[in-house]
């Protein structure tokens, strides 16, 4: 076990992250994980500058995923129930740990599903 996951374990078995239901598009049953949310808009690196965004996100994960037979690219157009709001996943974005992409997260831009 890497100081990584120990890292990881920690933060997502914290009050930080929340219970949530992810269904993604390609028909498998939903899935309870656990998620951070971030839906007051991120700074994300684009071409080595910091951006601010106005768009909610998420962060996932990736070994969870993975445990529950969950590929990354299965997440896009997929729904994420959290925090009392629904949210179409339009498109995600891997945050390696320093061991590798497997043991990192992966960060779902979000758009709120109204109605």
């Amino acid at each position: 076990m890497s100081i990584w996951q120990i890292h990881y374990d920690a933060l997502y078995a914290s009050p930080i992250a929340v219970d949530a239901v992810l269904t993604v598009a390609c028909g498998n049953p939903p899935e309870t994980i656990r998620a951070i949310d971030k839906t007051v808009g991120q700074m994300i690196a684009f071409n080595r500058v910091d951006v601010a965004t106005i768009g909610p996100a998420a962060t996932v994960r990736a070994s969870e995923l993975a445990a529950k037979g969950i590929e990354p690219k299965d997440v896009d157009n997929g729904t994420l129930a959290m925090n009392g709001k629904d949210w179409k996943i339009i498109n995600h974005e891997p945050l390696p740990a320093p061991t590798g992409e497997a043991g990192g997260e992966l960060r779902l831009m979000l758009e709120e599903i109204r109605g």
